[in-house]
């Protein structure tokens, strides 16, 4: 509800971060945010991989979030991410293995997968 402002995404930073060019990096983006908008128009289930980040699944009008442990490692520091796991151990709900097979956290839909 109500107005929300929103910053334009600064294709430039990206571009330069990720040593490519802005216009492959606009490219990317929105051609995954069509890919992203022309399933959810279908109701399919999708898997968005976001490297070294985690994975945004979607699925039957539920939406969560799992995180590579390894991500949540580098935003919190070790120690405080191992506080945190024991203090709430529900947050390994969370957590998965980047070498667990993508295909095994959706029960069908599409996998996409962004660079």
């Amino acid at each position: 509800p109500g107005n929300k402002e929103l910053d334009p995404l600064k294709y430039g930073k990206v571009a330069t971060a990720a040593f490519v060019s802005r216009r492959k990096v606009e490219s990317c983006i929105q051609g995954t945010t069509s890919l992203l908008s022309h399933c959810l128009r279908n109701g399919e289930n999708i898997a968005l991989v976001l490297r070294d980040i985690g994975v945004l699944l979607i699925e039957d009008m539920r939406v969560q979030m799992k995180f590579f442990y390894n991500f949540l490692e580098r935003m919190s520091g070790q120690e405080n991410l191992g506080i945190a796991v024991s203090e709430v151990p529900k947050l390994l709900d969370m957590v998965v293995s980047p070498v667990v097979p993508m295909t095994s956290l959706t029960s069908s839909g599409r996998i996409i997968i962004f660079p």
